[in-house]
C-alpha cells in the first residue's frame, strides 16, 4: 500500500533539528527525502557528548531520530561539480527545504529567485531564527534562544524566587518542525490547485510566540505565571505531592461547574457547596485567605494516599489527572507502546536497545513506515547520483576531485 506522499521528492539542506525533523515527517509519509550534507557531515551528528549519547556512524541516536527514512548524500557545494549535481536534483524536486542562512544561500546562487527560474513549480521552504524582516532577521538562532527565551517562557515559567530554568535542547525545535511541515503540506496542496510553486518560511521566534499564545495573551490582562505552590487561580489545575512522595497534576479547567464532583471523588463531601471555596471571582481568585486555606486542605488530603491510589480514584470519577514522570520512566509507559508512540532499535555493537519516539500521526488507510536508520555521511551518494543520470565513472571522478563523497 502506498504512503500519502509517495512520488514527491524533497531535497533537504538542513542542519540541527527543525528542518531535519520536518524532513522526517515527510519521509515517514512516503516522500523521497534526500538529505544533502557537506563532506564533513552536518553539525547535529556531533552533539552526542552534550547529551551523554554516542555519535558513531552506527549508533548516533539524536541524529538518527531526525534523519531516519532519508537517503544521505554528500556534496561539496563550493565546487562547480558539486553545485551542478545539486542544481540537477533541485530542477526535478517538488520541495527544497533549508535552514542555511539566506545570505549564504544567495552567495551560492541557491536563493529562491534563482531556483524558481530553474524549477517554477518548486516549493522553497526556508526556516530562520527570527524571520525574514527587521533588524534581527540575520541573527543566528537556536531553540533555547529564539524559541524559549524570546517568547517569555524561559523566564516566566520559572520559579519567581529561583534561577530561570533551562529547557533541554531540541524540544522547541521539535514542536516548531510540526508547524513548518504544515506549511510545506499547505504549499503542496496549493500547487495542486494553482500549478505554482511558492516560498514558504517560518521561524523559531514566530513559533515560540504562537505556542505561548495563552501566556502572552493572559499576561496582558495581569496574569502572573507560574503561581506559587501555595496559590493557584484554579486549584483543580495544579500539582500536588502524594503520600509516597510522588507528584500528580489535576486538570479540571471548569472549576466552578466541577467543584462538587471533585470534592466527592476526593472524599471531601463536607466542602460541597461551601461558599468559601466553591466559586471563583472573575479574576480567578477567592476572597481573602480562602484560596490558600483551600489549597492547604487539598495538600493534606493528597498526602493521605499514594500517587497510584489517587490515579485510580480520579479514573473512577472520570476526572483528568496525570502522573509527573521522569524522562527515564517514559520508555516503560505501556500506553505509549500500545499506540506505537515508541519504536525499539537495537545496536548490536554496543548491546544497547533504545526506544525512539515515532512521528506522532497515524492514518487509517496508510501503513506505518518502518524506521530505516541513518548512517555514515554520503551513504547513498552513488545510488542517488546514478538515478540522476551520472555514470559510475563520473561519480568516481567527482569523488576523486572532492566534489562528492
Amino acid at each position: 500500500m502506498k504512503l500519502p506522499l509517495e512520488g514527491f521528492t524533497v531535497i533537504e539542506l538542513g542542519t540541527h533539528v527543525v528542518v531535519p525533523n520536518a524532513g522526517r515527517f515527510l519521509a515517514d509519509w512516503g516522500a523521497d527525502v534526500i538529505k544533502v550534507e557537506a563532506p564533513a557531515g552536518e553539525e547535529w551528528r556531533k552533539v552526542g557528548p552534550s547529551y551523554c549519547t554516542p555519535m558513531t556512524d552506527e549508533e548516533n541516536p539524536l541524529f538518527q531520530e531526525q534523519n531516519a527514512n532519508k537517503r544521505l548524500i554528500a556534496l561539496n557545494l563550493k565546487s562547480g561539480e558539486g553545485k551542478a549535481v545539486f542544481l540537477r536534483m533541485v530542477a526535478k524536486a517538488d520541495v527544497f527545504m533549508s535552514n542555511v542562512r539566506m545570505r549564504s544561500l544567495t552567495k551560492m546562487g541557491l536563493d529562491y529567485e534563482t531556483l524558481r527560474q530553474l524549477n517554477p513549480t518548486l516549493i522553497y521552504a526556508h526556516f530562520t531564527g527570527y524571520g525574514t524582516e527587521g533588524a534581527e532577521a540575520s541573527k543566528p538562532g537556536f531553540d533555547m534562544s529564539s524559541f524559549w527565551a524570546r517568547c517569555g517562557a524561559m523566564r516566566d515559567w520559572s520559579d519567581p524566587e529561583g534561577f530561570p530554568f533551562k529547557p533541554p535542547g531540541g524540544f522547541g525545535d521539535a514542536a516548531t518542525s510540526a508547524a513548518f511541515t504544515t506549511g510545506i503540506l499547505a504549499a503542496i496542496i496549493g500547487r495542486q490547485n494553482s500549478g505554482k510553486g511558492t516560498f514558504v518560511t517560518s521561524s523559531l521566534h514566530a513559533c515560540g510566540l504562537w505556542y505561548n499564545q495563552t501566556g502572552i495573551l493572559s499576561a496582558q490582562y495581569g496574569n502572573q505565571y507560574p503561581p506559587s505552590p501555595k496559590e493557584a487561580r484554579n486549584p483543580f489545575t495544579h500539582i500536588y505531592q502524594c503520600g509516597d512522595g510522588e507528584y500528580l497534576i489535576t486538570t479540571v479547567p471548569n472549576y466552578d461547574a466541577n467543584f462538587n464532583r471533585v470534592m466527592e471523588a476526593m472524599g471531601l463531601e463536607q466542602y460541597c457547596d461551601d461558599p468559601r471555596y466553591c466559586r471563583r471571582t472573575p479574576q480567578g481568585l477567592f476572597a481573602g485567605d480562602n484560596l490558600r486555606d483551600f489549597i492547604s486542605i487539598l495538600n493534606v488530603r493528597f498526602m493521605e494516599k499514594s500517587r497510584d491510589e489517587w490515579m485510580e480514584t480520579f479514573a473512577r470519577a472520570d476526572i483528568a489527572c496525570e502522573r509527573l514522570l521522569h524522562q527515564r520512566d517514559v520508555v516503560d509507559d505501556r500506553q505509549a507502546w500500545d499506540n506505537g508512540c515508541l519504536h525499539r532499535v537495537d545496536y548490536p555493537a554496543s548491546g544497547m536497545s533504545a526506544a525512539f519516539p515515532t512521528v506522532p500521526v497515524r492514518f487509517s488507510e496508510y501503513p506505518v513506515s518502518g524506521m530505516r536508520m541513518s548512517g555514515a555521511v554520503g551513504r547513498d551518494t552513488c545510488e542517488v547520483l546514478e538515478e540522476y543520470g551520472y555514470s559510475k565513472a563520473e561519480i568516481q571522478s567527482m569523488q576523486r576531485d572532492g566534489a562528492v563523497l
